[in-house]
This record gives C-alpha cells, sequence and structure tokens, in this order.
C-alpha cells in the first residue's frame, strides 16, 4: 500500500511538472493597451459661437460655427444637437490646415425641428 501512495505521488509530481512545463513553453503577444491618463491641452479656451440655418419647415440644416481659434486648424469639428439628454441631430466639418478663418458650416443629419433644440455640443478632435 506504502509503495502504491508512493507511486502515485510519483505520477502527479511528474503530471504537474509537465503542465507546468508546456505552460511555460507558450508565447504571449500583448494586444493595445485600453487605459490611461493623459493632459489634453485645448485649441480654443474662449468656446465658439453658433447660428442655426433653418430652413422654411423650421429645420435645422446647417449650422454656422464661428469665433474657432487659429490653432483649431486642421481639426475636426463635430457637433450634436441635444433635445434633453437626447441627440436629435449631429455633424462634422474638417478645419483647413491652411487659409483657416475661424468659422465652419456643419451639415446636421437628420435635420431636427429648430424648436426641438435645447443645446449645442461642441468639440474639435485634433489637429
Amino acid at each position: 500500500m506504502r509503495r502504491r501512495a508512493q507511486l502515485l505521488l510519483i505520477v502527479l509530481a511528474f503530471g504537474c511538472g509537465l503542465q507546468i512545463a508546456s505552460a511555460a513553453g507558450l508565447t504571449a503577444t500583448a494586444g493595445r493597451l485600453g487605459a490611461g491618463t493623459a493632459a489634453v491641452a485645448a485649441c480654443d479656451s474662449d468656446g465658439f459661437a453658433f447660428r442655426h440655418v433653418v430652413d422654411t419647415a423650421g429645420r435645422i440644416g446647417t449650422v454656422t460655427t464661428v469665433g474657432i481659434h487659429a490653432s483649431c486648424a486642421g481639426g475636426t469639428l463635430r457637433l450634436t444637437l441635444a433635445n434633453g439628454t437626447t441627440s436629435v441631430g449631429s455633424g462634422s466639418a474638417s478645419l483647413p490646415s491652411s487659409g483657416f478663418s475661424g468659422s465652419a458650416d456643419v451639415t446636421i443629419s437628420p435635420q431636427p425641428l429648430s424648436t426641438g433644440v435645447t443645446a449645442v455640443y461642441a468639440v474639435v478632435e485634433g489637429p
């Protein structure tokens, strides 16, 4: 009986050793890291002004954004029109990297009724 127990321990130790050895032989490659922090500098610290272009049906088809600082040139302006916490339309416009005038027209889709827009959210991505 004692011999069987010793033999069983030897077999178990050998089996565990194989599992450790085979796991050590696996190669692992890192994927993309999805967390971190970084300071982000704003290209325009005093904000923008918006003028809605409303058609004869009362819908906003274009938002003209003015007062964009020259350091935002080369970025992408993204706008979201909202009613409370619900997005009712959005759009984006590329800001030219040279000859930028400080304003941009953003085509909105879908085109919400002007009476249903309570807020405009804007961000410049890049440059």
